[in-house]
């Protein structure tokens, strides 16, 4: 049985810390000079016969975590299995209200941008036979 107070106290709590995340606090610190984690949450993989499906980064063995070491300029990538990988940003710069990363590893092009208002993420990697997509929240370190 839930305890109403417990309920009540979590909801007071979740409200008090919504003006901490309005778009100001997010647009102030997504801007490239600090730290930032993103979760990939949703993967889309397609092949070039144009099949796709969807899921989540373990099962197309992609990193869960990326972050981006904001002084070294390159993006680290953290997997299920603990493998961790680097690979260094070419070009970072604001355009309206995303930050845009992009790269090159193994290959594989990649592009990266950060909606500064919300912290949300949409990426892709594209390249040979196979390209995803992916999407996930964003956090300062």
């Amino acid at each position: 049985m839930r305890n109403p107070k417990l309920s009540w106290a979590i909801a007071a709590c979740m409200a008090a810390t919504v003006p901490l995340l309005s778009s100001t606090a997010f647009a102030e610190r997504l801007d490239g000079s600090r730290d930032i984690t993103c979760a990939v949450m949703k993967v889309v993989g397609c092949v070039d016969n144009g099949t796709c499906i969807q899921g989540q980064a373990r099962q197309f063995e992609l990193p869960e975590f990326i972050i981006l070491d904001a002084k070294k300029k390159v993006l680290r990538g953290d997997y299920e299995s603990g493998h961790k990988a680097v690979s260094p940003v070419k070009n970072m710069e604001r355009s309206g209200n995303h930050l845009v990363m992009q790269g090159v590893e193994n290959s594989h092009g990649w592009d990266i941008a950060i909606d500064t208002g919300t912290g949300q993420m949409s990426g892709a990697g594209v390249g040979g036979e196979v390209s995803f997509l992916v999407f996930g929240p964003c956090t300062e370190n």
